[in-house]
This record gives C-alpha cells, structure tokens and sequence, in this order.
C-alpha cells in the first residue's frame, strides 16, 4: 500500500503539480509571458513581437508586433491587455481596457487571385445575369442559419483602436480613435458608447467610361434568422471624410442605436449633422417572407441655394414591392411616389412626380415650371415617360410643354412619340428618334402652327407656320454630319408676308477642322426685305449671299434705313477669292445715327493676298460723339500695300498714311508716313516717319525710335518699343508742353497756364513685376479763376516722381508757391501683386498764405492767415489710416466786403486713423465763436461728421442791413443728408431797404437739367444729397426796419425748416412803435404782424396804420387796413366811425372831411382811389403783357386835378416803350412812343391834343 501511495504520489500528483506550478509560470510572470510568444512565433513564423512586457494576467503590454505574409501585411506599435482575475473564478472573462495603437494593414492580392479575380469580372457573352441566393440553398430550399453563442461571458469594457490604417488594392480606410464598451452572453452581443473620430476612406477615381446599367441581377431572398442577437447603443461617428478623386465628401457627426435579432433588423434614431443638412432616420426590416420594410426619414437642408428645404417620407411595404412616398416643402415645394420590385427581374418601377410650382432662381427666378406632372413606368430594359408642364422664362412666352417617350436601355435608344408646345397661340409638334449607338445619331420632324409672335411682343403681330426635317450623326472616327431636307417656315409677320424655304447639308471630319456646306437655295424674306444664301463649301468653293434691305423698320422697329449687299466666295479651299460690297443709309439704331456709309473689298488668297477695300461713312453720332467723315482705303498684295484714313468729328481730326509688306503672312513691316491730329487739346503731328514691325505668330509689335510735334513741344519715343502679350518696353518723353491746352478740360472760369515736361519708362515681362519710371516737372505756371475778380494761386517749381519694381510703387511731390508756402508728399505702396496693398505717405504743407484770396475783397480790405498741415498715411490701400494735423494759423479778415471783421481765427484739425476732430476759436471785435466737430469714416456706407458753433453775437455787414447774430448752431452730416439745427439769436440789428432786388424767375415744372456732357440728370442723380434744416430765429429788442418809408422794431420768433428742399417758415413777426409814410402822412401802426406758414415770401399780412389823431378834426381816426398774402394784398382805407371812402380818404389825407369850402379838391380824392385801384392790379396786368410779349406791361395814374388820367404802357423791345393814356375828367387821349438812345439819352414823340416830338437827357442831382 505504501508503494502504491508512493507511485501515485510521483507518477501522477506530481506531474499535476509540475503542470499546475508551469501554467502559474507562464500565465503570471513575465518570463513566461516571453516564452509563451517564443513559441508562438516558432509555431507562427510570420508573427513578431520585439517587445514584451507584464503577464498574461497582471497585465501585458506587446511593442512593435508585425505579421507578414503575401497576401497581408500588418504592424502594430502597440497592444496593452488588462483582464479581471476574479471573472475567471466566475467562469467569465473580464477584460477592463485592450488598446491597440499604431495599427498598420496593407493588403495586396496574389497573383492567383488576381487572376481568379479577373475571371470572375469577365462573363461570357451569352451569359444570363447573375442572381443573388440570399437564405437559402442551391435546391432553393429554405434553412436556418446555425445558432451562435459565446461558451462564456465576455465583457470589454473599453475596445479602444487608435491611429489604424488599412490599405487595399483600390481603396484606403483610415481612423484616428476608436473606442466601445462590448458585453457577450449566449447568443446575444451588447456594443455600448462606440465612439469613431477622425474616419477618412479614399476610393479610387471612377471610370468615366462605365457601361451602362442594363442588366439587375435579382436577388432570390427566402426567410431566415441570424444566428445571433446584437444590440448597438449610441454609435457615433465624426470628422469623417470620403475622398474619391479630387472630391471631398465630409461628414461632421453621425449617431444611431441598433438592435440585430433573429428576425428583425432595426435601425433607431440615425442622426445626421452636416452644415447643409440635418436629417433623421428609422427603419424596420423583418426577415420574413417578402422582407416587409418600414421607414422613415426627414432631412432639413441649410446654408445653401436652397436653405429651408425640407424632405420628409417614408418606405413601406415590402423589398417585393417598396412603396416610397417623399414629400418636398419650403423653397420648393414636390410630391414623388414611387414603387419599387428589388426582387423582380429587371428591377421594375413606377415613379410620379409633381409639383404646383417649381423657380428657379429662388429669389429673382428666371424660370418657372408650374402644374409639372413626370411619370416614369417600366422596367431597366424599357422605360416610359410622360411630363407635362407649364412654363415661364424671363425674356420668352408662355409656354405649355408635353412629352410622350420612351427608352431602350438594351438599344441605348430614345423615341420621342410626341412632343408638343403650346405657345403664342399655337402649337409646335415634334416627333423623332435618338439612338447613342453604335454612334449617336438623331432624326426629328418637327411642324409648327398658328403661332403670333404679337401675343408676347406686340411690334411682331402676325401668323406663322412652318416644317423643319433634321437628320444628323456624330461619331468621334467619321465626324459630324447634319441634314436638313426641308426648312420651311411662312405666314404674316407685321402685315408683310414672311417666308423662309430652303435646305441644307453640313458635314466635317473627326476634329473639325475641315467643314463642308451645301445649300441649293436658302431665303430669307419679309415683305421687301430678303436674304438670299446659295452655293457650295467643298474643295472648290461657290458660295453667293445677297443682301436687300429697302426698309430695316419694316422688318425690326428699332433699326431705321436701308442696306444692299452681296459676299461672293469663289475658287479652291485654301485659296479662295472673296468679294464683299455693302451699302447703307440713313442707319440709325438706338443712340446711333449713320447717313450713309459703303464698303467694297477684294481679297484673292491664290495671288498674294492681293486686295482693295474703300470704306467710307459721313454723318455719323454716337449719343454725344458726332462723325462727320471718315475714309478709309487699302490696296496692294503681300509685297508692298498702303493705307490711307481721314477722319473728322466734332472737336477732332485725324489723318494717316502707312505703307508696308508682309513676308510669308508672319512678319509685317512698314512705315506711317504721315499722322496728323488735330483736337481741343492741341494739333499734333508726326515729326518724322515712323517704322513699324510686327511678328503675327508671336503678336509682337514693334515700334522705332520717333517723336510727335505741336509748336515747340515735342512727345517722343526716346528709343524702340518692343509689344507684345508678354512683353512692354518703351521711353517716353514730353517737353515744352504749353498747358494752356488743358484748359477745354477744366471747369468753366477755370484755366491754368504754364509748361510741362514728363518722362516715362515701362519695362515689363511675362511672370515678372512691371518696372516703371515716371517723372514730371513745371518750372513755373499758375492757375486762374475767374469770379467778379480773378484769382491767381501761381506756383515757381512743380515735380512729381514715380517708380514701380518688385511689386512697390514709390513716389514723390514737390509743389513751390510763388510767395505763399510749400507743398510736399511722399507716398510707398507695397505687395501691388496682393490683394491687401500696404500704404505708408507723408503729406507735408509749409506756410501757405492766404494772399492769393485778397482780390475777392475791396483794395483797403486786410486779409491774414495761415494754412500749413503735417500728414501721414499708413495701413493699406483699400483701408488708409490718416494721422497728423491741418492747420489754419491767424486768420483776419477786415472790409467792406467782408461779411464780418476777423480779429484772430485759429482752426485744428486732428486726423486719427478714421476719425477725426475739428477744433477753432474764432475772435471778432464783438467777442468769440468757438468751433468744435468731429467726423467718422470707419464705415464709408456710413460716414457721420457734425460741427458745433456757438458764441457770442457776431456782427454781420451785408447789403442794406447791419445784424448781430448770436449762433447756437448743429450741423450733422451723413451720406445723403445734411441737418442744420439750432438757434439764432438776434440781439440787434438796422435793417434799410432802399430797392427791391429783381423778381426772380422760378423753375419751371418740366425743367431738365443736364450734365457736363449735355446728358439729361435723373431726379435721383440730381437730389443724391439733402438739406434739412430747423432753426429758430429770435427777435430781439433793438431790431429795427426802415424800407420804403416804413419804420418799426421787429419782435417775435420764426422757425425756418427745410424738408427735401420744400423750404418753410413758421412764426410770427410783429411791428412795434412804427411809422408807415404814406399820401404825405407818416401815420402810426396801429397793428401789425407778418404770420409765416410755410414758403417764406408768402407770410399773411394784418398791418393797420392810422394818422396820427392829433393831426385829425372830429376826434375821426382814418387810416388804411392791409390784410391777405403777401403777393395779393388786400388794402382798405377805413375810418372810426365810418365813413364813405372819399370822406375817409379826405381824413387820412388832409386830416378832415370834405366840404365846399375846404379848398380840397374832390377829383383829388377820386385820382387817389382809382390809383390804389390800378396798383392792386398790377401783377395781373404785367402776366398778361408777357403773354403778348409786351415786357414791364402796367396801369398807373398820372397828372393832378383836372389833368389826371390812366395810362398803360410796356416795352415792345429793351430800348423801345410805347405808352397810351386816357384822362379820367375829360376823355381825351394822348400816344406816346420813347425810344432810347444813350444810357440817359431819349427820343420821344407824343400824339395828342399837341403833337411833339423831344430829345430827352436824363440825369439826377442830390
């Protein structure tokens, strides 16, 4: 027995716990954790590991593992393991983290399998399609996929694959992290929390000579279930990318949950976000008999052309027969219904589209398709379609569009059974056939009926109709060939019959580079006007065209006149013989007007190219730019040929003469013999001939040495220019240029005098920085403008330098003020081949006086001041940074014509960046006016500038008043208006008014005005700036008027406001303490104000002024009342108590009533009524004189007592009055005709009672 222990002990237990103590070795150390994968690469010689670290389970970290064999290639940088021992207690298998790091697959095929491969991809030409058995046997029995289940629980808590990247023959897929949780138990499978960042699959191009999709390989699905369960939860997916070719899909985020169970397949929750699209999907697949479906998905379109749009729908029913209903709405709104039968051969379908409207542009649409039903029914071998729709387009009619057709996928052939277009009234008919082989080639008919071009272009009124017959083919080896066996169109087109019958053929060869044409007879006519084409293109070419146009309105409204021409091309084809003779006249087309113009020209290719083309126009006008003639003549061959041209327009004429050769049609070379210019800004001449040369093939054009006269000035050429698309070389150089010629250039009373020399050198080359030089100088000139007395700002030196290299432009300003400062600016822009240009200047003005402005003002006048700057530029071109101060130092003005007396006036305006301020202290003999603003550029859309001014009150001199005006104003300016706000305050002023200023003439309803160039200025051009003002102006105490024997102080308050130029004026002014003298009386005002509401020269007048009643008898107060608008007053003599107006009149006048014995003659009283009559008259008199083109046309009173009579007189021209009057006592009439001769001297004939004829001086004494 104790043997027998003993052999158990060592024959069996021990080995057991040799066995036990080797697995404990090998599972949890690291040097069995070594000699385990020793064995395993002996065991696996493709397999390497070049470090290990850890235990199986403690934890294993392998480096730098790689497998290899032919078919793959695999590294791996690293892989750490990490399992739960107290799982394996449990009988499962625990795994906390497996990462692998730095996966590297590349895959390449073996020959073998290339070839099998290959096999594969080739199937025999009388092969069948290929099915797809899915679920079931080859007997096509059903069966049941064998269960899977895991023998024990796995659970992994985090999956994580960092950096992989898998190479395929044709594809690459790559990933940056991916991670996921992963729980298996039985047959089921739980993957939780997937995270794929950074996914990018590269595919490779695709062919774009792939064969058509003829064939549907039908799947053949019977019912099964999946051997296992899976359960994903919260996959998402991001920074992913599809690279094929040069395109790049991406794909911001993708998330979706999904379960897998033995019969069903469904998708939950799939999220899509993409910058232009959202969307959402579900779905439901049984794996039943027939597959029944179920889904749904709604997309939301955004930042894009469509931004808005909405997809929603859904598919039901079963991969047998999916029914897929979409529904489109926002931008563009569709409803498309399809069938689909997966499972069918030759994959049949049914789809419906339609729309109520569908644009496009989507916010200004150029085309409209609205009531659009599409309906596709077929299968992959032949299709059916039908679409009808109606359809707008900017610039073109209405049209109604219906298509019947089919497709023959096998043939690669369309049939078009209709096609019809209702449009204009009628109908264009077309039916046809399209075959793509074995060569695309077509053949249409088409008919056309009743059409009225009238109903969309009313110029065009008319019927027409017409049949066209097109055959053609395009093959890639032989060419295109077209056929057109009948071209027919006639009807009526603005009352003239329209005819187009002919037919032709056109045909060329594989590159088009040899064409071929024949027509017997092609013509073109309406009414008078025809076209004409016969003839033939070949190797000997016959081709004639005739032109006959008596009346172009006739045929288009807007081309006036009539032409007459004919083009013959005769002889081989490559030196054929062309000869074109054309007439026109009376043309005129838009803003263009031609008189008469004709071209007649000759070429012979076969001898020298010899030819002879006249060409002459008289009377031409484009808009403004008027063409009296022009000649134009070329004659001679390849070996010596001329050209002579003369032109005259309107403030220019030109003349030129060249000669010259070409040499084997490449290089020309000639002389210009002879230029003459002659224009406002001078005649200029060609010193001497001037040759020429120029390289067809290369286009280079080169020019000698040469220079241009006028006078004493000369514009040379310095040395030859070479021109040409890739490079300019040339030195110019002016001197002794007067500039007296630019004065046409200048505004009116403005010009400028002088002499000017410039110089400029241009060098540039292809994929090089132009280089350029420019200088200019003038040792002295002055520019003049012209006012009531001329101001002159001369100058002693003027230079101006420029240079370009490297993408810099450099340049300098010098400018001497004879006397009166100086003027220097410096300015670098760099990085000229970019599209930010950065810019640095400097602007420096020294000491400039103001002497220059004292002719505006009288000779005992003072004038001071000032003006001196220090600018700088910097930032770019597009954006420019302005720094540094303007400056205006001592100002002082003193004068007559000085509106006011400056003492000292100092300005400072300080530039920062786009800002700036203004600020000034302005001291007069009064008192100061301080100044302050500022202005703000940083949006140019929105620029905004304000100026403040306020002070103490200021005195003003101007015409006939003297004011002291105390400002307390705001003006604000931004782009298109101008605001002026504020307050005036009027402490004091003496107002004297001794003559009324000329009645001013306003504008006229329908004025125009116009331009520069004469060009008429729309209403938005004209008003593009407005002026908007509300000022109160306050009246003080010591206001005072004197005007026309009128004498009061002013008081009361106006509002002056001005809305887009309706200027308006709201207040009211009262006379206090005034006199009125009138009839001999300075009598007393009573009352009076002057009521403002609305266009200041029509305030209402309530003035009353009575005699003084001291001076009265009776204790009688008579005075007169003026009442009403200020341009037809209403004036009224009036008496307390009342009184009959002679009686009235007989107070204000002589202060008592009319009696017997007063001594006061009665007819006194009536002159003086009927004169206050005829002068409340007068404005209507003088309107209907002008009418009858009587100037100054009016009624007056003349004479005393008994003498008195009306008259009315006016002036027939400026020198010669006429004058009629009537007496009001005694009925006599006399004629009088005066007629100036001098200033002052008059000869006058009177026709009367007594006849006379006078000599007349007339002159005035104080």
């Amino acid at each position: 027995m104790k043997r027998l222990l003993t052999w158990l002990d060592r024959g069996i237990f021990w080995p057991l716990w040799a066995l036990l103590l080797l697995l404990c070795w090998l599972l949890f150390s690291q040097s069995g954790l070594r000699f385990s994968l020793y064995l395993t690469e002996k065991a696996v010689p493709e397999l390497k590991v070049a470090e290990a670290s850890g235990s199986w389970l403690g934890g294993v970290t392998l480096k730098q593992l790689s497998y290899q064999s032919p078919e793959l290639d695999l590294s791996l940088e690293q892989l750490q393991l990490r399992l739960q021992k107290r799982c394996l207690i449990q009988f499962r298998l625990c795994i906390p983290e497996l990462a692998l790091n730095g996966v590297t697959i590349n895959s390449q095929p073996t020959d073998q399998s290339s070839a099998q491969a290959a096999t594969a991809a080739e199937p025999a030409l009388d092969s069948e399609p290929t099915t797809l058995h899915i679920g079931a046997s080859e007997a096509n029995t059903p069966r049941r996929l064998a269960g899977l289940a895991f023998p024990i629980p796995l659970k992994i808590d985090r999956l994580l694959i960092e950096r992989l990247q898998l190479n395929l023959p044709e594809q690459q897929l790559a990933w940056q992290h991916f991670s996921i949780g992963l729980n298996a138990w039985g047959n089921r499978l739980q993957l939780q929390q997937g995270r794929l960042d950074g996914l990018l699959v590269t595919l490779a191009d695709s062919s774009s000579d792939a064969e058509p999709l003829t064939a549907y390989p039908a799947p053949e699905l019977s019912p099964f279930s999946l051997p296992l369960s899976v359960f994903i939860d919260d996959f998402q997916l991001s920074h992913s990318e599809l690279q094929q070719g040069e395109q790049l899909f991406s794909l911001p985020l993708l998330t979706f949950s999904a379960q897998l169970t033995p019969r069903q397949v469904r998708l939950l929750d799939l999220q899509l976000t993409h910058p232009q699209l959202q969307a959402q999907l579900s779905a439901n697949l049984d794996l039943a008999t027939g597959f029944p479906l179920s889904a749904q998905f709604d997309a939301l379109l955004q930042d894009t052309a469509l931004a808005g749009q909405r997809l929603q729908g859904q598919l039901r029913g079963s991969l047998a027969e999916l029914i897929a209903e979409i529904n489109a709405s926002g931008p563009l709104n569709l409803a498309l219904q399809g069938r689909l039968a997966l499972l069918s051969a030759d994959l049949p379908l049914q789809l419906a589209l339609q729309a109520r409207e569908l644009r496009w542009p989507l916010e200004q649409p150029d085309y409209q398709l609205s009531a659009l039903a599409l309906e596709l029914d077929g299968n992959l071998t032949e299709l059916q379609l039908n679409l009808a729709t109606e359809l707008r387009s900017t610039g073109l009619p209405d049209a109604g569009l219906r298509l019947d057709a089919s497709w023959f996928n096998w043939q690669q052939r369309a049939a078009i059974r209709e096609l019809q277009l209702t449009t204009l009234d009628g109908q264009v008919q077309a039916k046809g056939e399209l075959n793509l082989e074995p060569a695309l080639n077509w053949q249409l008919q088409l008919a056309m009926d009743g059409i009225k071009p009238g109903a969309y272009w009313p110029d065009y009124q008319g019927q027409l109709s017409g049949q066209l017959q097109m055959a053609g083919k395009l093959d890639p080896n032989s060419g295109l060939a077209l056929q057109l066996p009948q071209l027919a169109m006639q009807g009526e087109l603005r009352q003239l019959p329209l005819l187009l019958a002919g037919s032709l053929t056109l045909s060329s060869n594989a590159d088009f580079s040899d064409w071929q044409f024949n027509s017997p007879d092609l013509l073109l006519s309406h009414g008078q006007n025809q076209l004409r084409l016969y003839g033939q293109l070949q190797q000997d070419w016959q081709l004639q065209a005739e032109l006959s146009v008596p009346d172009a309105a006739l045929s288009y409204p807007e081309l006036r006149g009539a032409l007459q021409g004919s083009i013959a091309v005769t002889g081989p084809m490559l030196t054929p013989k062309v000869t074109l003779e054309l007439n026109a006249e009376r043309l005129a087309y838009q803003d263009a007007r031609l008189r008469q113009a004709s071209l007649i020209a000759t070429t012979d290719l076969a001898d020298k190219l010899r030819t002879s083309l006249t060409l002459q126009l008289s009377q031409a006008r484009w808009q403004q730019q008027r063409l009296q003639e022009l000649q134009l003549s070329l004659a001679g061959d390849e070996d010596a040929h001329q050209l002579k041209a003369q032109l005259k327009a309107e403030g220019l004429a030109v003349k030129l003469q060249a000669a010259g050769s070409l040499s084997q049609r490449q290089l020309w070379q000639g002389q210009l013999t002879e230029f003459l210019l002659a224009s406002q800004l001078g005649d200029w001449q060609l010193a001497e001939p001037l040759a020429i040369k120029a390289d067809l093939p290369a286009q280079q054009l080169m020019l000698a040495a040469h220079c241009w006269a006028q006078l004493d000035a000369r514009l040379c050429l310095s040395e030859a220019a070479t021109l040409s698309a890739t490079q300019v070389q040339a030195k110019l150089a002016l001197s002794d240029y007067p500039l007296e010629n630019l004065n046409s250039l200048l505004p009116l009373q403005s010009s400028i005098n002088g002499e000017l020399a410039a110089q400029l050198d241009i060098n540039w080359r292809h994929g090089q920085a132009p280089q350029l030089t420019f200088g200019l100088q003038s040792s002295s000139g002055q520019v003049l403008q012209q006012l009531d007395v001329p101001v002159t700002l001369p100058w002693r030196d003027l230079e101006l330098s420029a240079e370009m290299a490297a993408h810099q432009l450099r340049s300098k300003l010098t400018l001497q003020l004879a006397d009166s400062g100086q003027l220097t600016a410096q300015a670098l822009v760099t990085e000229l081949d970019q599209a930010e240009k950065p810019l640095r200047a400097e602007l420096a003005l020294t000491s400039l006086t103001l002497d220059f402005l004292k002719p505006l003002l009288d000779e005992y006048s003072e004038l001071a001041g000032t003006l001196s700057s220090q600018l700088s530029l910097d930032g770019s071109l597009d954006n420019p940074q302005l720094r540094g101060e303007l400056r205006l130092d001592g100002l002082k003005v003193r004068g007559k014509l000085a509106p006011t007396d400056i003492e000292q006036a100092d300005l400072v305006i300080s530039f920062r960046g786009e800002r700036a301020e203004l600020n000034g202290l302005v001291r007069t003999p009064e008192g100061k006016i301080d100044l302050a603003g500022f202005a703000d550029w940083r949006n140019l859309d929105a620029w905004q500038a304000n100026l403040g001014i306020s002070g103490d009150p200021l005195r003003l001199q101007i015409p006939q008043a003297e004011l002291f005006v105390q400002p307390n104003l705001l003006i604000n300016a931004e782009p298109g208006r101008s605001r002026l706000t504020g307050t005036l305050q009027i402490p004091r002023a003496n107002i004297s008014v001794n003559t009324l200023p000329q009645n001013a003439i306003g504008l006229s309803s329908d004025h125009v005005l116009l331009d520069r160039r004469l060009q008429p200025i729309t209403e938005e051009q004209s008003s593009q700036f407005t002026l908007e003002t509300d000022i109160r102006v306050r009246l003080g105490q010591q206001v005072r008027l004197e005007a026309f024997g009128l004498k009061s102080r002013l008081a009361g308050e106006l509002r002056v406001q001005q809305q887009q130029f309706n200027p308006s004026v709201r207040g009211e002014v009262s006379l206090v303490d005034g006199t009125f003298r009138a009839y001999g009386q300075d009598l007393l005002i009573r009352q009076g104000k002057l009521t403002f509401n609305g266009p200041a020269d029509q305030p209402f007048l309530n003035v009353e002024a009575i005699r003084n009643p001291v001076n009265m008898e009776d204790d009688v107060i008579a005075g007169i009342r003026v009442t009403g608008p200020a341009d037809e007053p209403i004036v009224t003599i009036f008496s307390e108590p009342a009184k009959p107006q002679a009686n009235a009149l007989s107070y204000l006048i002589m202060g008592k009533d009319l009696d017997s014995e007063s001594g006061f003659n009665a007819n006194s009283v009536t002159t003086s009524l009927i004169g206050m009559s005829i002068s409340s008259s007068g404005k209507l008199v003088g309107e209907i004189g002008e009418a009858f083109g009587v100037s100054d046309l009016m009624l007056d009173t003349e004479g005393a007592g008994d003498n008195s009579q009306v008259t009315v007189s006016g002036y027939l021209t400026r020198d010669l009055q006429l004058k009629y009057g009537i007496g009001i006592f005694q009925p006599i009439g006399q004629f009088t005709l005066r007629y100036r001769l001098l200033r002052n001297l008059y000869l006058e004939a009177v026709s009367g009672l007594d006849n006379a004829v006078d000599l007349l001086y007339k002159f005035e004494f104080d």
